[in-house]
């Protein structure tokens, strides 16, 4: 049998384990958005000599959002053949839901990418952030009831729709 001192130990170790492996991945993660944007500046100066500089801007942003655009159609197009659920009259917010709840790494990634372009843009900011808090709302609202009943009572309000007019 093991000592109290022995338990707390296996304890710290285990908790430090932990915080290692996880503070690898965060690190890791970094490193490698860090080198994707050193890649696509190198793409930028690369250019600039043959478009010049707005056009080595236009390109390097026009295929990040190409890649971005073909990432995300190949997870819902993934989804739509695969006839999840057994709905096959699911609509794009529907499946784009679906989606997020079952990638949410993939989410994450891609809400990152839309910060980083919304950054300057004051009113994306805004509408970002209202439509987060509206599908927060929603999803805890759905999570306390069972999800049918009151995504009904949404549904004829309008409450919970992430492209709602009021700030």
């Amino acid at each position: 049998m093991l000592s109290k001192q022995e338990m707390e130990g296996l304890a710290r170790k285990a908790v430090a384990a932990l915080v290692g492996v996880l503070l690898t991945v965060a690190l890791l993660s970094a490193l490698l958005i860090a080198g994707l944007v050193l890649l696509l500046w190198a793409a930028t100066a690369g250019l600039s000599p043959l478009v010049g500089q707005a056009g080595a801007l236009a390109i390097s942003g026009g295929l990040c959002f190409l890649l971005l655009g073909l990432f995300f159609w190949r997870l819902l197009s993934a989804r739509a053949t695969s006839g999840s659920d057994g709905e096959p009259g699911l609509s794009l917010r529907d499946r784009l839901e679906n989606t997020i709840r079952e990638n949410p790494l993939e989410a994450a990634l891609g809400a990152f990418a839309l910060g980083i372009f919304g950054q300057a843009d004051a009113r994306f900011r805004a509408m970002v952030l209202q439509s987060g808090m509206a599908f927060m709302r929603q999803a805890k609202a759905d999570s306390r009831s069972g999800g049918q009943e009151d995504s009904a009572a949404n549904d004829e309000t309008g409450e919970g729709e992430p492209m709602g007019g009021e700030p």
